[in-house]
């Protein structure tokens, strides 16, 4: 990305941090639909539990994990967009979740550190994620 001609505007990259923040948003209050909704309808999570695609199935994806995210807080930073054209991103950022156990008790710790290299779309004027790949780098 050499030009300011190559990126994308001041605005959509606040779009696409306001996406990642209602994720983890959504994520950390257990409301499926917010998280479901901040994919595409045929979006796609690849984690440490495996391959997740579509709405419905993200949705159950973050209920079925209800137990393990109880306590946790998750944190994206570094956050670099790479314009790929104007309706298509590249998103790359760490995750830090820090987990307090049992919940709202005792000292936050470092649960784990991860990386994601996301593709987000423009669909209707509001950006999605297409696809989010997480990479864990330490528990």
């Amino acid at each position: 990305m050499s030009g300011a001609a190559e990126r994308l505007s001041a605005e959509d990259q606040l779009a696409i941090l306001e996406l990642a923040a209602r994720y983890w948003n959504a994520v950390d209050h257990g409301d499926l639909r917010g998280f479901a909704e901040t994919f595409t309808e045929d979006g796609k999570l690849e984690n440490f539990t495996g391959v997740t695609q579509g709405r419905d199935a993200l949705a159950q994806w973050l209920l079925d994990f209800e137990a393990e995210r109880l306590g946790n807080r998750h944190y994206t930073v570094n956050h670099l967009i790479t314009k790929i054209d104007d309706n298509t991103a590249r998103v790359w950022s760490y995750l830090v979740i820090t987990s307090v156990a049992p919940p709202k008790r005792g000292t936050p710790r470092v649960a784990a550190v991860a990386e994601f290299e996301d593709r987000v779309v423009r669909v209707d004027g509001e950006w999605l994620f297409e696809q989010r790949t997480m990479t864990v780098l330490g528990v």
